[in-house]
């Protein structure tokens, strides 16, 4: 027993800082991009690296670097990573993985499908598009890799936007019902600014966009709900205690926070014909006016203002569905709801031909909770 109880407290004293070696050696991939060479039609893959250059207790110094690699696939440039750098780092194990635009065009799920095969892919990190050139994003030196992470991190948990992880997209190609939206960003002077979501169907591109309007529109339609949200309405009743240099009130800013969003699809069978869908969204908001001063909302006034903004969130929810149908993008999931609950209908339906056509009228219902009586 005694010669036992020796042997284990010996290998536990000559064990010593076993682990510091590796920790200073270990490459971590902050975020990792693909795009397309525009003279040989390569694949480029661009890696931000960060590496541990001082370590003590309690913390360290982080070194990022860029690195780009290039191949004929994205697999091969991908496995030349391993052999960079001074020390072994993995591409795929990556926070976050970045496509441009024009690598999203040429059928992206087929060249990444072999990430569901690779060994220390980080399979739930988000898919992020990139407007413009990719390589030229991640070569800007005023773009921050903690900064970036942050702030994709924000447009998900603050309900900007839906981050869809890699597995979410490249399991999308299977099934005929799974459009998504991927949201774009782009590096702007006054930094890193979200553009606007890319439409996919079944994990090929449409090439059309939704501007970030309409990409807050859509997550009001899919019922999500959003923290503080800012837009422009026309609103002409008067209120008390302001006299505008115009003399009326007329394009004013408004900040609304929601309290609670609820979304709800509704199919009607129709004779004949296509079906008839309703996408009824209920929202419970505080409001603010934005501007000079503070202006309490009288409850007399409060009705009509919630007409008011229901009847303009309707005019930015028709063009939003309008570009979702021309795009032949069911990123609201209409047709999981129809074929889920109203299976008569769908096999009457050829989906992918009727959809574009089918007659989907938004309906708001606004309630304002923060009168003043």
């Amino acid at each position: 027993m005694k010669k036992a109880a020796f042997g284990l407290l010996s290998l536990l004293l000559l064990t010593g800082c076993w682990d510091r070696l590796p920790i200073r050696e270990l490459h971590l991939v902050n975020y990792a991009g693909v795009d397309l060479d525009e003279k040989s039609g390569d694949v480029l893959v661009n890696f931000v690296v960060s590496k541990l250059g001082k370590s003590g207790q309690g913390g360290g110094e982080m070194l990022s670097k860029m690195t780009e690699l290039k191949g004929k696939s994205v697999s091969e440039a991908f496995g030349q990573g391993v052999y960079t750098d001074r020390g072994p780092f993995y591409g795929v194990d990556t926070g976050m993985f970045f496509i441009s635009e024009k690598f999203a065009s040429n059928d992206p799920v087929g060249q990444l499908d072999f990430l569901l095969h690779t060994r220390y892919t980080a399979i739930n990190s988000p898919v992020i598009v990139i407007e413009g050139s990719l390589s030229k994003f991640f070569k800007d030196k005023s773009v921050k890799a903690h900064e970036l992470i942050d702030y994709i991190s924000n447009l998900g948990t603050n309900k900007i936007v839906n981050n869809v992880t890699m597995l979410h997209f490249l399991l999308s190609e299977e099934e005929p019902l799974e459009d998504i939206v991927l949201p774009m960003i782009k590096q702007e002077d006054s930094g890193v600014v979200l553009k606007g979501a890319l439409l996919f169907q079944q994990g090929k591109s449409t090439g059309a966009k939704l501007n970030k309007k309409q990409v807050r529109m859509l997550m009001l339609l899919s019922g999500t709900s959003l923290g503080l949200q800012r837009l422009t309405t026309k609103l002409t009743a008067p209120i008390e205690g302001r006299q505008p240099h115009t003399g009326q009130v007329n394009g004013i800013d408004y900040a609304f926070s929601t309290k609670k969003v609820n979304a709800k699809i509704s199919v009607r069978s129709e004779p004949s014909g296509l079906p008839k869908v309703s996408l009824k969204v209920r929202m419970i908001i505080n409001i603010i006016e934005l501007g000079r001063g503070v202006h309490p909302i009288k409850s007399d006034y409060v009705n009509k203002m919630e007409k008011e903004l229901a009847d303009h969130l309707k005019e930015e929810a028709v063009a939003t569905i309008e570009k979702l149908q021309k795009a032949n993008c069911d990123a609201l999931g209409i047709g999981k709801q129809i074929r889920a609950y109203h299976p008569k209908i769908w096999k009457s339906m050829n989906w992918r031909k009727d959809y574009p056509r089918l007659s989907i009228q938004p309906v708001f219902d606004v309630q304002i909770i923060n009168a003043n009586e």
